[in-house]
């Protein structure tokens, strides 16, 4: 009897053993099947970029080559700018200088002309018109005079 508890327990402890062992196979099928699976997502992944950058590379090289022109171009167009902005800044400083000369003569002037003004005020045009006509009065008998001379 003590044999058949022996061989009893070794069965029993064999079976586990040989249902341990298969549930281990079992897992590790299962873990075998997830690396694959996870490989060729893997794989997929790296190719979908390689064609990506395949088919994308053309166009970003040829926006980096548009940029890199828009840019240079837009260097050209900020120095023709500048060139500009500095004729317009001496265009203004000679407007300044014009503006301040043309105030000056208008200063200048205008004081000549009040004097001038002032001076036509003063004259006593009466007595002036009263002296050319006494003038003409004088004048007019020599007029005459030398009028019969030259006939």
């Amino acid at each position: 009897m003590e044999s058949n508890v022996t061989e009893s327990v070794e069965k029993t402890a064999s079976k586990s053993t040989e249902e341990l062992l298969s549930e281990i196979l079992k897992y590790q099928k299962r873990g075998s099947r997830v690396t694959r699976i996870a490989s060729f997502a893997v794989i997929a992944i790296v190719v979908a970029i390689a064609v990506c950058l395949v088919l994308l590379m053309p166009r970003i090289v040829g926006f980096v080559d548009h940029a890199e022109t828009s840019l240079s171009e837009l260097d050209g167009v900020i120095t023709e700018t500048s060139a500009m902005m500095d004729d317009v800044n001496e265009l203004i400083t000679e407007a300044g200088t014009l503006i301040d000369n043309s105030n000056k003569m208008v200063t200048e002037n205008t004081d000549a002309v009040s004097e001038t003004v002032q001076k036509l005020n003063n004259i006593d045009f009466e007595t002036l018109n009263k002296a050319i006509n006494e003038l003409h009065d004088v004048v007019e008998p020599m007029s005459n005079f030398f009028g019969r001379f030259s006939r």
